[in-house]
Formats: structure tokens, C-alpha cells, sequence
């Protein structure tokens, strides 16, 4: 049986580290060790590595694996290798699959099997240790189940390890058996593509949105003023990240052009930098901003995104999200015929490439303009 030794931190906190060595012939070959935050959980890992270590070979196993790249190995010699970095949920993924148990698996061990286990765990709802000790309890660990949709983007994540990793490693990867499982995972409806959403806002439901906004900043000029970026996203068509990271300096109001940084791609987010033309009235809606920032729009997007959500609970709007304003504005787009209706020129305003995804934002439903007249267009011209 291994042992847990209490040490006292700094700020007064207590951690715990559990040691288990295990000795043939008279000396120590394996030492394990891991940190906790309780003496619950460094108990818990400490029984299921003894368990682990039980039966004929075992410790032989743990002894070689000790000298073998685990998955979480390769995930961080991938990670380390990238210049540039990747995006944000690229990046979540990432880690999260290095702190599941899997991380722990080594690859030369990895067969199909253990791919469809580790999506089957996703599905369950299955948690891996969280990313800050300090927060490690039983709750955590209680099984919160996940779509087919959120598996695909864990396991598509992990596809670009498997294929790419191997060289940066200098270790063979299982590709052909990520693919097997992959298909299997398929045939069972286990990952599944995200549904096309096809939502827009109505005019109404913007009236209200707008109306809420446009109140609260009065009452409170300190407020984020919900209007005029509700206004950007559906004249300008970038998200919500997009838009709240556009500083004034790439803004280009004699060509009404916007650079857009780091837009987001599915292979190369990082340096992927986008001059976009701009609409009339979203450059209005630039221009309308106060300088004093070096932002033009100089709020947090979660924060942004947040209080959309809460706006849409308390009006009773249905299932509408911020990033639905932007199919809204593509949509719009192509209703009013901006730049000839051209698929070519209206990219020029979105920042899709060629080879990009600008049909699953196209939901034309009527042909003109129902902006036409918009009440709303004073307010949101108007100078903050």
C-alpha cells in the first residue's frame, strides 16, 4: 500500500501527495506520484493505481509505460510545436483529453477499442480532473452527459494529433485505427456533425432586443451598449469575438475596409488575418463609437454573449443566440442583392474564403430589403 503525505502551502492551504513504490528483488523499479488538494481524491487515485497494478505483469507494464509517450505526451509535444497556436476551443479540447484518463494511455498501446471507449466516456458524460486542483471534489465527477455533436468536435480534435503528431513525436501513430473507430462511432450515432441552424431574428424580436438595450444603457451610460454591437453584427457580419477585438487602427474609413485578426478557421485560426469590406450603415455604426479606446467596440465577448442570453430569457425570445445575427446579416445580404448579389463580392464582406462555409448562413426569405425605413437606424448612427 502507497502512502499520502500531507504538505503545507504558503498560503496556508494543504496539499496532498500520494507515493506508492513497488520493489522486486529487494529494489524499488517503480515509483508513481501524483498531487491533490484532498485526501479524498489522492486516496482515490491511490486505489485505482494499486488496482491497476494488480495481476501477472502488470507492474513489468507500468515500468515499460513509464518510459513510453502517453497521449498526453504527444497532445503537449503537438501543442508546444505549433507557432502560432490554436484557437480557443481547439485548445480547450486539447487539454481536456490530456487531463481524461486516456491522456495517460500510452499510444503503442492504443488500438480502436480504446478510441471507442474514449468517445463512449464523452457521451456518458464522463469528467476529467479539473483544470484547477483547488476545485477537485466528488461533485465534479458526477456524469454530465454530452450531444453526438460534442463528441465529434473532441474527437475531431484529437484526429488532427493522430494524423499529424506522429512526425513532431517521432512516434508511430494509430491511424488506421482512429479511422475504424471513427466509423463505427458513426454507424452508431455516437458523433454527429453540428445541425445547420437556419435562425433569424424577426424584426420584432430585435425590436424588442434593441428596445431592452437602449434602455438600460440611458439608465446606465456605464453599461455595455448592447444596441450598437446588436447593430454591428447585423451590418458588419462578424462574430461576436470578431467584433469586440477590432481596434481602431485597422480600421480603414476612406476604403471602408476592417481587418479582421485571427478569424476564426478550421485549420489555421491563428495569423489567419482578413481584410473585410464594410457595409454603409455598419461604418456608420464604426464611426459612431467614441475614439477613447483602442477598441472600437472595447467590451468582453463572453460578457457580450452573456448578457444577449439573459436579454432573450427575460423577453421570451426562443432560441435565438448571438452568432444567429449573423446569418441574419448574410442572409441579408444576398435578400438586398449587396454588390450584385454576387456570391464573390458578398464574401468580400463576410471573410469567407472560397472553400469556406457561406452557404450554412444563407437563409434568404424574401427578396428586398426589411430593413428598409428602420426605426432603429437613427439610434444606432448616432454618437455613443
Amino acid at each position: 500500500m502507497g502512502t499520502i503525505m500531507q504538505r503545507k502551502k504558503k498560503d496556508g492551504s494543504h496539499s496532498y501527495t500520494a507515493v506508492i513504490r513497488k520493489k522486486k528483488g529487494g529494489k524499488i523499479v517503480l515509483t508513481l506520484s501524483e498531487t491533490f488538494p484532498s485526501h479524498q481524491a489522492a486516496k482515490r487515485w491511490m486505489r485505482n493505481a494499486e488496482r491497476n497494478l494488480k495481476g501477472k505483469g502488470a507492474i513489468e507494464r507500468a515500468v515499460a509505460d513509464r518510459h513510453s509517450k502517453t497521449w498526453a505526451d504527444v497532445i503537449q509535444d503537438y501543442s508546444d510545436a505549433s507557432p502560432k497556436g490554436f484557437g480557443k476551443t481547439k485548445t480547450a479540447n486539447l487539454a481536456y483529453l490530456q487531463r481524461l484518463d486516456f491522456g495517460k494511455i500510452a499510444v503503442e498501446d492504443t488500438d480502436e477499442h480504446v478510441f471507442f471507449c474514449l468517445a463512449q466516456d464523452l457521451l456518458k458524460g464522463v469528467q476529467a480532473p479539473p483544470a484547477d486542483p483547488r476545485e477537485d471534489c466528488p461533485e465534479h465527477y458526477a456524469l454530465k452527459p454530452r450531444l453526438p455533436q460534442t463528441v465529434n468536435s473532441y474527437m475531431a480534435t484529437l484526429r488532427t494529433v493522430v494524423l499529424y503528431g506522429g512526425p513532431i513525436s517521432n512516434i508511430a501513430m494509430p491511424i488506421s485505427a482512429f479511422e475504424k473507430a471513427v466509423l463505427s462511432l458513426r454507424h452508431q450515432d455516437m458523433v454527429a456533425r453540428s445541425d445547420r441552424r437556419t435562425r433569424r431574428p424577426t424584426l420584432e424580436e430585435l425590436d424588442q432586443l434593441l428596445t431592452h438595450f437602449y434602455a438600460r444603457y440611458q439608465a446606465n451610460s456605464r453599461c455595455i451598449p448592447m444596441h450598437k454591437i446588436i447593430g454591428a453584427a447585423i451590418t458588419l457580419a462578424h462574430r461576436q469575438k470578431a467584433l469586440c477585438s477590432l481596434p481602431w487602427e485597422d480600421v480603414d474609413e476612406t476604403r471602408a475596409r476592417i481587418q479582421i485578426r485571427n478569424m476564426k478557421h478550421p485549420r489555421r485560426t491563428q495569423g489567419n488575418n482578413v481584410t473585410t469590406w464594410v457595409t454603409e450603415e455598419g461604418l456608420k455604426i464604426i464611426l459612431s463609437m467614441p475614439r477613447d479606446r483602442d477598441r472600437v467596440f472595447p467590451y468582453n465577448a463572453d460578457a457580450v454573449s452573456r448578457l444577449f442570453t439573459d436579454a432573450c430569457k427575460i423577453l421570451g425570445i426562443v432560441d435565438l443566440h448571438f452568432h444567429d445575427l449573423r446569418h441574419e446579416a448574410i442572409s441579408r445580404f444576398f435578400e438586398i442583392g449587396l454588390g450584385g448579389g454576387s456570391r464573390d463580392i458578398i464574401m468580400r464582406y463576410t471573410g469567407h474564403s472560397p472553400d469556406g462555409s457561406l452557404s450554412r448562413y444563407i437563409h434568404v426569405e424574401q427578396v428586398g430589403d426589411k430593413y428598409a425605413d428602420w426605426k432603429w437606424w437613427p439610434v444606432l448612427f448616432a454618437p455613443l
